[in-house]
């Protein structure tokens, strides 16, 4: 049985708030979002983020320890986009699973 890293449902989440927000706004906090996915580390949360930042999608604050919403200079992500992509990781993940299972096998 392969385990969900913990961070992934929060960068789903957070993509989908990318999707609703404007440049330049606050995405919520460490605090905020351990309490809302009952997690506890804050580790967690940096892997959260961080294949948003890869994708210049949000960017770190330094002062307060925030994350905001990058201008790309397009609005905000059609959802139809963000659930095309979020299909083309389910296949890459399924694809990843079977290859692993097979190398298992073969062990």
């Amino acid at each position: 049985m392969v385990r969900t890293p913990l961070h992934e449902p929060i960068t789903a989440f957070l993509r989908e708030e990318v999707g609703r927000s404007n440049p330049g706004d606050l995405l919520p906090t460490i605090a905020e979002l351990t309490e809302m996915f009952g997690v506890g580390g804050v580790q967690t949360i940096r892997n959260a983020y961080a294949p948003l930042i890869d994708e210049g999608l949000v960017e770190r604050l330094d002062a307060p320890r925030r994350w905001a919403v990058v201008d790309r200079g397009q609005g905000p992500a059609p959802e139809e986009d963000v659930q095309a992509r979020l299909k083309e990781v389910e296949e890459m993940l399924s694809r990843a699973t079977e290859i692993v299972r097979s190398l298992r096998r073969a062990c």
